[in-house]
């Protein structure tokens, strides 16, 4: 019946402030009782502070008896009190009780032995007391387990939507992951023909770049020097892949080394770029990915290009996906920008929340 669970429940219950609330209840009910008894029984106040005491001593014993009784014999807010059980509180809270009337109250019958008496009495007390189980049961049914009932829904809905969030998170990763291989493939086949040597560097490099960076796809955040490595294997290679037609920099202070952030987030910005600045521009390109702390616990991250050939129409699959991953694994706490500037410049900005 008792369990080591009980026997903690009941040691948290019992905390300073629930003893004085109890106390201050039995109080409040020895208090009501000792005037109806004197009013119903046309006495004086001569003796009421006696009386007093003595319903404040039978209140108390009989009332912690129960309170313990239920914690030690309760299934919780999530069970549901059988009669049996029921029964059972109410016999452990006579046997509770039962030593403190023995030593505490003076039996008044001499025909009846000390302990019989103290049984009988608590007993009564019990009987006397059985319209506040049924209203625990009350309360328990009507309140306690629908509320507790409730919320196990709500905790259950939550784990869901969030199994669902992480899934498509998941999925919105492998559709961006296979992009960038596939055009650096459609290069490799093309440069095997009219640059072989070119073709084997580009080859080597990209083993490298699958060999190193791929695990690192598949996990929900990664430091940010892992995605800044990512970045540099990333634009070395479509620096062969387009004779050299830009120079890059990176500029990220190695306090923030350490920060996470989603793969592939600065990686995409800067794909974006390629794909749509550089492929399309004539001359040479520069292309600058930064970051820096703009308040305390956020990061800024930064791609500019020298481009400047931003529009509406350049949001293709890995914008739009890197857009649903910050949503699904952020909500409102992150932000994401692109623009073109007056300078001739566009700016991709991604300010996310420190997470060390």
């Amino acid at each position: 019946m008792l369990s080591f669970n009980s026997i903690k429940t009941v040691i948290l219950m019992m905390t300073p402030k629930n003893i004085i609330t109890i106390v201050a209840i039995n109080s409040i009910c020895a208090l009501i009782k000792t005037l109806y008894m004197i009013y119903y029984s046309n006495l004086n106040f001569d003796k009421f502070y006696i009386d007093l005491w003595e319903y404040f001593k039978a209140v108390n014993v009989f009332g912690f008896s129960l309170v313990l009784s239920y914690l030690l014999l309760s299934l919780g807010p999530e069970g549901k009190l059988p009669t049996s059980r029921i029964v059972l509180v109410g016999m452990l809270a006579v046997v509770f009780s039962t030593p403190f009337v023995y030593f505490l109250f003076d039996s008044s019958n001499e025909n009846i032995q000390p302990i019989l008496s103290a049984v009988i009495y608590s007993t009564s007390q019990l009987l006397f007391s059985t319209w506040a189980i049924l209203l625990i049961i009350y309360v328990q049914k009507r309140e306690i387990i629908p509320k507790f009932q409730l919320l196990k829904k709500e905790v259950k809905e939550h784990s869901a939507e969030r199994k669902r969030a992480e899934m498509e998170l998941q999925l919105l990763q492998a559709q961006i992951e296979p992009h960038f291989f596939f055009n650096t493939l459609a290069s490799l086949h093309s440069l095997i023909e009219t640059e072989p040597e070119k073709a084997q560097t580009l080859l080597e490099e990209l083993t490298e770049y699958l060999r190193s960076t791929v695990p690192l796809f598949r996990k929900k955040y990664i430091r940010l020097e892992e995605e800044q490595e990512m970045i540099k294997r990333y634009l070395n290679i479509q620096r062969i892949r387009f004779s050299k037609k830009f120079n890059y920099e990176i500029n990220i202070p190695q306090e923030h080394y350490d920060y996470l952030i989603l793969p592939m987030s600065l990686l995409t910005l800067v794909e974006n770029t390629i794909k749509h600045g550089i492929e399309k521009k004539d001359g040479k390109g520069h292309i600058t990915v930064s970051s820096e702390v703009v308040a305390k616990g956020r990061l800024s991250t930064t791609v500019i290009d020298n481009i400047g050939l931003y529009n509406d129409k350049s949001q293709g699959t890995g914008l739009n996906n890197l857009k649903e991953r910050i949503v699904l694994t952020y909500g409102g706490n992150a932000s994401f920008s692109i623009k073109a500037t007056t300078e001739g410049k566009t700016v991709a900005l991604l300010e996310v929340p420190i997470n060390d």
